[in-house]
């Protein structure tokens, strides 16, 4: 048996958060955007025991600045390294807003490994999820349920 069958648990949209019972435990994932887990300022009032943020880069930022950015001091924080479509497919806003960026980025790439990387990963898309990246997440559900003996 699985932990999240274990567990029961379940995926909510945040449009669907009324549903969720206010006492209910919250593992909150959302992707991440200049340090910040975005819409998690959505959950004031939800029991959040433990935040999941995703993002393109190998690492997040040093945790203590992301903790400070989006309140967790006292709540357990893991980076998901995620993914983007390729700088062609987006619209909007985010397609203007990439473009300057890269622009600003391309400036110091050739002399700076991780943002020629990020021009990359902007202009041609990217896909890091990889199952193994949740090893730390189950195994914290694992030691707060204490689920070791139950999961053959």
């Amino acid at each position: 048996m699985k932990v999240l069958d274990l567990l029961m648990m379940y995926q909510v949209d945040v449009k669907e958060l009324p549903k969720v019972p206010k006492e209910s435990e919250v593992l909150y994932l959302g992707w991440m955007k200049v340090g910040k887990v975005q819409g998690l300022q959505k959950m004031k009032g939800h029991k959040v025991v433990a935040v999941c943020g995703s993002g393109t880069g190998r690492t997040a930022e040093p945790s203590e600045e992301v903790r400070k950015r989006n309140g967790l001091e006292n709540i357990p924080f893991f980076y998901l390294r995620g993914g983007c479509k390729p700088l062609r497919d987006l619209k909007g806003m985010d397609k203007m807003m990439l473009s300057m960026f890269v622009k600003a980025l391309k400036k110091n790439a050739e002399k700076d490994e991780r943002q020629k990387e990020a021009v990359e990963i902007i202009l041609h898309g990217f896909d890091g999820v990889r199952e193994e990246n949740l090893t730390p997440v189950l195994e914290w559900i694992n030691r707060k349920f204490s689920l070791t003996d139950k999961i053959s």
